[in-house]
């Protein structure tokens, strides 16, 4: 009699090449107005990509779609493959997903070490937690200001700090939601040379943004929204060349 086979199925290795994000004919409607309006597009592993369009074009909707906090109304989010539509943020967080929010949520009266601490200590050993508080500081233009409180830091700085607690799980994957708000030109340049050295280390990044010359200098692929769609994706420099993308943000398409 012959034995039973005991064959076993070897899962396949993730695809490098797919995407880390899809969002697919995504509408999201408010008091049955559309703020996104079958919005689809992706992002691919390892790349800087920018979100990019006027006031109104629904890129506040986007980036809650993408944390989590809101639900489409339809359709899809997918990220590494799995549909993460109904997850909740916290859910999409143990995942490799983490949130950089325009709004400031540092802990002011806290010092620098100890706004790092927090997030820190989910993942790491407290005896690995200094030798990473300083190498994240080193990353984000803070070396040495461990000791500092959080209030004594300009608005840069702790936007800066922001991003830096962001990567403290060592996502997979960072959402940026208008990370020069308030910045000046000096500290927008020091801003993206931040991203692309996070980026260059492993983080895919999505930048959610209005500030045009800001996004050129990141030479990231860029998608446009406009009245929830997507209207226009490429280089920075295919977009910049798009006369319907100058006319909306002129105000007349």
């Amino acid at each position: 009699m012959s034995e039973p086979s005991t064959t076993m199925t070897v899962p396949h290795a993730p695809d490098p090449t797919a995407p880390i994000l899809e969002v697919v004919d995504i509408y999201k409607l408010y008091g049955g107005v559309h703020a996104l309006d079958g919005l689809s597009m992706s992002v691919q592993t390892g790349e800087v990509h920018c979100v990019l369009g006027p006031n109104g074009a629904g890129k506040s909707t986007f980036f809650k779609m993408l944390m989590g906090t809101e639900r489409p109304t339809s359709g899809r989010v997918v990220y590494k493959g799995e549909d993460v539509t109904r997850y909740p943020a916290y859910r999409r967080a143990r995942l490799g997903l983490s949130v950089k929010f325009q709004n400031l949520r540092v802990f002011p009266e806290l010092t620098v070490y100890q706004n790092l601490f927090v997030p820190l200590r989910r993942k790491h050993a407290p005896a690995q937690i200094p030798a990473r508080v300083g190498a994240m500081l080193a990353q984000v233009r803070l070396p040495g200001s461990e000791d500092r409180p959080v209030q004594q830091l300009s608005h840069g700085q702790q936007q800066w700090l922001a991003i830096a607690m962001s990567l403290a799980s060592d996502p997979e994957l960072l959402l940026l939601d208008e990370p020069t708000a308030g910045l000046s030109q000096d500290e927008s340049e020091q801003t993206a040379a931040i991203i692309n050295e996070v980026n260059a280390s492993g983080v895919t990044v999505i930048v959610i943004e209005h500030d045009m010359a800001f996004i050129r200098s990141l030479k990231a692929r860029t998608s446009v929204l406009h009245y929830g769609r997507l209207f226009a994706q490429g280089s920075f420099d295919e977009i910049a060349a798009n006369e319907d993308v100058r006319r909306i943000y002129l105000g007349t398409a």
